[in-house]
Formats: C-alpha cells, sequence, structure tokens
C-alpha cells in the first residue's frame, strides 16, 4: 500500500476544491447570459413555443391574450445580423408578456422587406403573402381561445400589413379583440441619440444598433459599424427605388456611435409604453 504525506493530500482536495469552484462559476455565467439571450438553454414560461400541448391549452385559459411578433430576414449593414427584427421583437415581446400576463407565439420570422431587396440575405415576401399567412395563424389562435390577440411589428415595413389584417378580420368576422402594436422609439429618446438623425430611415443605425448590442452583443461586429447618411435622390419619394440606388453600406447614420446603455434605455422605455398599453386597454 502506498502512503501519501498528509500535506500532499492537503494539497490534492485543495485543488480539486477550487476546480469545482472555478467550474461552478463559469457555468452560473454561462447560464446567466443566456438569460439575456433569450434563454436559449432554459424553458420560458411565456413562451408558447417551450410548452407541451397542454400546457400551450391550459395557459391559452388562463392568459390575457397571446402576442405574436412579425419579424424579417433583412440586411441590417455591415455590422448586424439578418436576424436583427427578429431579435428585438421576439426579446421585447418576451418582456412585455411578462409584465402583462400574456403569451408570446413562436414569430413569423420573414416580411415586406422591399425597399432592402437590393442587398444580399434579404428575403421580400409580398404583401398579399405575409397578410394571408398572419391571417391563417390568427384564425387558428382565435379558434383555440385565445382572449386577445396582438400583432407586434417587430419591423417597420410590416406595420401597415398588420394593420389592415385587423381591419378584415373585424369587417369579415366582427372580432374586435385583435390588437396591433408598431416598435417605434420613443421621441424623448431619439433625442438623445448622440448622432443626428438619417434622412430616409433609422435602419441599422445608431438607435437599432444599440437595442442589438443591448440584447445580443455576441452579434454586433462594431468594428464594421459604418457611418453613412446619403441624400436621397429627388424623386424618391415620388417612385418606386430600392434604398441599394444610393446606399452603399444598408446602414443610415453613425451605427458607430450606439452603446449597450443606450439600447438599455431605449428597449425599457418601449417596452414599458406597450406594457402599459396592454394593461389598460386589454380587459
Amino acid at each position: 500500500m502506498i502512503i501519501f504525506p498528509l500535506n500532499i493530500i492537503s494539497i490534492f482536495i485543495f485543488i480539486v476544491f477550487i476546480a469545482f469552484i472555478i467550474d461552478f462559476f463559469f457555468i452560473f455565467l454561462y447560464n446567466i447570459s443566456n438569460t439575456f439571450k433569450g434563454g436559449i438553454d432554459m424553458k420560458l414560461e411565456n413562451y408558447a413555443g417551450h410548452c407541451t400541448s397542454l400546457e400551450f391549452n391550459a395557459k391559452m385559459k388562463q392568459k390575457r391574450g397571446v402576442i405574436l411578433v412579425c419579424g424579417s430576414c433583412e440586411q441590417h449593414g455591415h455590422h448586424l445580423p439578418l436576424d436583427t427584427d427578429n431579435i428585438i421583437g421576439f426579446e421585447t415581446a418576451l418582456r412585455i408578456a411578462q409584465n402583462t400576463d400574456m403569451l408570446v407565439m413562436p414569430p413569423v420570422l420573414y416580411g415586406q422587406v422591399w425597399s432592402a431587396k437590393g442587398f444580399p440575405g434579404t428575403i421580400c415576401l409580398k404583401p398579399d403573402t405575409l397578410k394571408q399567412i398572419l391571417r391563417e395563424i390568427t384564425e387558428n389562435l382565435h379558434q383555440q381561445g385565445a382572449r386577445h390577440i396582438v400583432l407586434l411589428s417587430g419591423h417597420n415595413g410590416n406595420y401597415s400589413i398588420l394593420k389592415e389584417l385587423a381591419r378584415d378580420l373585424l369587417d369579415d368576422y366582427g372580432w374586435e379583440n385583435i390588437w396591433h402594436f408598431p416598435l417605434t422609439f420613443p421621441k424623448k429618446l431619439e433625442k438623445k441619440a448622440a448622432s443626428p438623425a438619417p434622412k430616409v430611415a433609422a435602419h441599422a443605425g445608431e438607435l437599432e444598433t444599440s437595442m442589438v448590442l443591448h440584447y445580443r452583443p455576441d452579434l454586433v461586429s462594431m468594428e464594421q459599424a459604418a457611418c453613412e447618411f446619403p441624400e436621397p435622390p429627388e424623386d424618391y419619394l415620388y417612385r418606386p427605388m430600392h434604398w441599394n440606388t444610393f446606399l452603399s453600406s444598408g446602414s443610415f447614420g453613425d451605427s458607430g456611435a450606439a452603446t449597450a446603455e443606450t439600447g438599455e434605455e431605449l428597449c425599457n422605455e418601449i417596452v414599458a409604453h406597450i406594457s402599459e398599453l396592454i394593461c389598460r386597454l386589454l380587459k
């Protein structure tokens, strides 16, 4: 039998203990990180996509209603992912749902993105196609007992379609429980932006980049952020024109001025505003 000196045994035990503490620490950091990335490895109680059929049925009877996010697969400059609108829309919806006792449905990840069609990665649905997809999802949700259905536009180009769909459902079925909400930058926070507002759109600029820095900083390549303030052609407002005819980077404004702190303030303000509306209007 080999007998180890007591001091060697003590050192070994100490090393094992330290290794355990370090391992536990990194597991803790990993779980915290994923919590702020939409709970990649954890079950989200207010997300229908993580429910079983029985759980979904029970929650439909308990909740105020459901939120359906309509985003896009669209270029957002050289520094943001194609999923930008889906990330912002989904993460915002999860926080609104927590405040309002709503259930978030799996989002519609494609939208009407005509203006950005000339850039790689942009996938554009025709307005009638998108409206039909949303209509059939909404009809299914209504048939399954949703008290209220909130259509949340994660992409600005979808909003008029959501509004038109809600009108159609009121005319066709008399449904008064279909709501449409845009994700818009609060005016008071727009004034706090470090850079000037671009003339055409706030697409992939300082504010939108800040929001992604808050929600998913791991997906932002700030070293690729552009600063572009194009002067739109004189006839831009009077005939169809894709952005790539006068925009090179795909982003408007000074994306490099974005910060996670600005993004957090923006996101919190948007969540609070829509949450307050839902609690006040959806009885």
